[in-house]
């Protein structure tokens, strides 16, 4: 059987609840095609059923594999759920030597259903790293795909997962201003988001969630590869969100999970490469030549000076090397060595801010007049800074959008970044290496240094101008010889206003703080704010400012990179503008 559907999506490595297969001949191949609904328990053998067996409760705690290479991947039945797994099976006939294809057709109760647990990836990674002993420091590491597969899917995390797994693990160290974003975020009411909304804010999905699934240690999160169809067998409609509504009416409340074929399932580099990682993680290729220019370039010339050490990690450490990346340039250093090396003094970089000078002049004036945004900045006009701006919902929106944007697109729309960390280092490395050197593909390395917006996010993507990833397929089984293919739809269920329209109930005016505080407006709070800065009322001033495309993504650098992202972001606006009292 080709390729194709389901098959394609979900490989091989699906599994049913109890023991309702025990008797089929174990010779016979069998391959997943679908999930869906159902409301019975039987099992057909071409146009017979061989078999009819309903579900009790107590049945839950046992699992049988299907007949499959793959035997760490089950199912377990779950209640309130429908699903049915369809298996095409292949039978040559003695006589004729003929190849005919037949389906085993399983249909599940109502009460239960069928649902792809993966089993528990490796806990723990191990690796050797060069030690200068006298410093206290690493040199660098040496690590094969496994570890390698997981810092460069780093590039694929929203920004705001990597916040909130750092708040989630109590992890030290400031990302800008980001942190009080998704704080002010978390505590805005319900009443402003549409529904469904704010939940997709925080815990926002990765593009290439799908790959990252099966890494040794994977920080992407439990959620990753559902989505939730309609209960009614007339319907095509896919949501990411389990409170979507179809457009049928019914509520999307079925869950299925995207696997992908085996040949795709294997991580971003080759399982042959090893590799040498810096401490300011720059990957290089093994080689030992380039271990003596490390050490030459940190002066060590004695042999006896260093030591060889072998660490074994799990998901704590990878979530504390990942937070030390974005503030610091020595994060093995910071997570292994005890007492922790001083870090390197770092000066945030304050002015201008804009997209990488490579870019046509058209594609970075590409904004249209509807996509504009206005605000009024309340400014120190003495020392032209911004206290807080008075905005709409929009500009809001656009704040929120950049807690879902994967932080590789940063690196890659600015390539110059004056960076705290030195996460951009993997960036610049992935870039370096060839697509058929080390990368499983080109579509593996091209989902790294070009990484996309989650599909259905298009209505986070006013003014950054990130990519929608393509919206996954999946194929569903109808009858024996009939499939049926749905698309993930950002279409609203009825009744709601347009995706593309935001996803902030308006009209509604904030203030934003200099450092991405978000209240409702409210005078008294201004006042008190310019009081605590200690700030005269006479040396307050009012700039009103329309924001484009490259003023969104200096909004976004400032923001990563600097305590005071507003006043960064719009500095050339309060230099050339004169003030208007408020």
């Amino acid at each position: 059987m080709k390729k194709g559907g389901l098959e394609q999506v979900l490989g091989s490595e699906v599994g049913i609840h109890g023991e309702m297969l025990r008797d089929l001949p174990p010779s016979r191949s069998q391959s997943p095609i679908a999930i869906d609904q159902c409301f019975c328990c039987r099992y057909s053998w071409g146009n017979a059923w061989i078999m009819s067996k309903g579900f009790s409760a107590m049945e839950k705690s046992t699992s049988l594999p299907l007949y499959s290479s793959n035997k760490n991947a089950t199912c377990g039945g779950t209640r309130a759920q429908q699903g049915f797994v369809v298996i095409d099976t292949q039978d040559r006939s003695k006589k004729s030597q003929k190849l005919f294809s037949k389906c085993l057709f399983l249909q599940v109760s109502q009460s239960f259903s069928f649902k792809i647990m993966e089993s528990k990836a490796s806990q723990s990674i191990s690796f050797n790293i060069l030690v200068e002993k006298e410093k206290n420091r690493v040199v660098f590491v040496e690590s094969n795909k496994d570890f390698v597969d997981i810092i460069f899917s780093f590039m694929t995390m929203p920004i705001g997962t990597i916040i909130r797994l750092a708040r989630e693990h109590s992890l030290k160290g400031e990302i800008g201003c980001l942190k009080n974003l998704y704080g002010s975020v978390e505590n805005l009411d319900e009443e402003h988001f549409k529904s469904g909304f704010k939940e997709i804010i925080l815990n926002p999905r990765s593009a290439a969630e799908i790959y990252c699934r099966n890494l040794k240690l994977n920080l992407n999160g439990s959620n990753n590869g559902k989505y939730y169809v309609c209960r009614s067998g007339n319907c095509s409609f896919v949501s990411c969100t389990e409170s979507a509504c179809c457009r049928c009416g019914n509520p999307l409340e079925l869950e299925v999970i995207l696997s992908l074929a085996p040949e795709d399932d294997t991580g971003f580099v080759k399982p042959t490469a090893h590799f040498m990682i810096t401490d300011d993680f720059q990957v290089l290729p093994m080689s030992t030549m380039t271990g003596f220019s490390l050490l030459s370039k940190l002066g060590v010339m004695d042999g006896s000076k260093i030591e060889e050490r072998t660490v074994n990690i799990g998901k704590d450490e990878v979530l504390k090397l990942l937070n030390c990346s974005l503030a610091s340039r020595t994060p093995f250093s910071n997570t292994f060595m005890q007492p922790p090396i001083d870090k390197t003094n770092v000066v945030i970089h304050r002015g201008e801010y804009g997209p990488r000078t490579d870019k046509p002049q058209s594609d970075m004036n590409t904004t249209t007049k509807h996509s504009k945004i206005n605000l009024k900045l309340i400014i120190h006009k003495s020392n032209k800074r911004a206290l807080y701006a008075e905005v709409e919902e929009n500009f809001i929106e656009l704040l929120c959008s950049l807690l879902v944007l994967p932080i590789g697109y940063v690196f890659k729309e600015f390539p110059s970044l004056p960076f705290k960390g030195c996460m951009d280092n993997i960036y610049k490395s992935i870039q370096d290496f060839g697509d058929d050197k080390f990368f499983q593909s080109e579509e593996m390395k091209a989902i790294l240094v070009d990484p996309k917006l989650a599909p259905g996010l298009a209505c986070c993507n006013k003014l950054i101008g990130i990519e929608e990833a393509i919206n996954p397929s999946f194929s569903t089984f109808r009858s024996f010889f009939t499939t049926r293919c749905s698309e993930l739809s950002s279409k609203p269920p009825p009744g709601e206003a347009k995706m593309s329209s935001g996803f902030m109930k308006g009209p509604s005016m904030f203030m934003v703080t200099d450092n991405l505080l978000i209240k409702p407006i409210s005078p008294i709070s201004g006042i008190s704010l310019m009081n605590r800065l200690k700030v005269p009322l006479s040396d307050v001033g009012e700039l009103e400012v329309t924001m484009g495309k490259d003023e969104a993504l200096r909004l976004l650098v400032a923001s990563l990179i600097s305590g005071s992202a507003l006043t960064n972001a719009f500095k050339s606006f309060m230099l050339k503008e004169p003030q208007q009292e408020p």
